[in-house]
């Protein structure tokens, strides 16, 4: 799976730190919305591709998403282990069909594949289209 030797560590391989440490605020379990997770999912995982560039895990030129699959299981960035049992930490956890939870998942890898095709310009919250996902 991997390109070629890291010299690093990604994010992924560290524990609940990497999420608490982004100061991004995680949405209350009870009351989140399915659109809200898509949110919090995505500027979760463009903190992380960010990070795994930074400490040179991931080239800086990465240009889509699913190129991180060369370097790592890039659906890792989708998920959010550390938060076990959470709705906010994964989609598996609403209890929907196989489909419903793909469309979920693909919304956010959408948002992060449009984001890195743009250069990382701006927010990849910024480029989640919540109607092209679901029709």
């Amino acid at each position: 799976m991997k390109k070629e030797l890291q010299t690093s560590k990604s994010v992924l391989d560290e524990g609940i730190d990497r999420t608490l440490r982004l100061n991004i605020p995680i949405p209350n379990p009870d009351t989140v919305l399915p659109e809200d997770v898509i949110r919090y999912r995505v500027l979760v995982a463009q903190a992380w591709i960010e990070q795994d560039i930074e400490f040179s895990f991931l080239p800086d030129d990465i240009a889509d998403f699913a190129v991180i699959g060369d370097y790592c299981d890039h659906n890792m960035y989708l998920i959010d282990e550390a938060l076990q049992g959470s709705k906010v930490g994964s989609f598996y956890e609403w209890g929907w069909d196989a489909q419903k939870i793909c469309d979920h998942f693909n919304a956010v890898a959408n948002a992060l594949g449009a984001w890195l095709r743009s250069g990382r310009k701006g927010s990849a919250a910024d480029y989640i289209d919540i109607e092209a996902s679901f029709n």
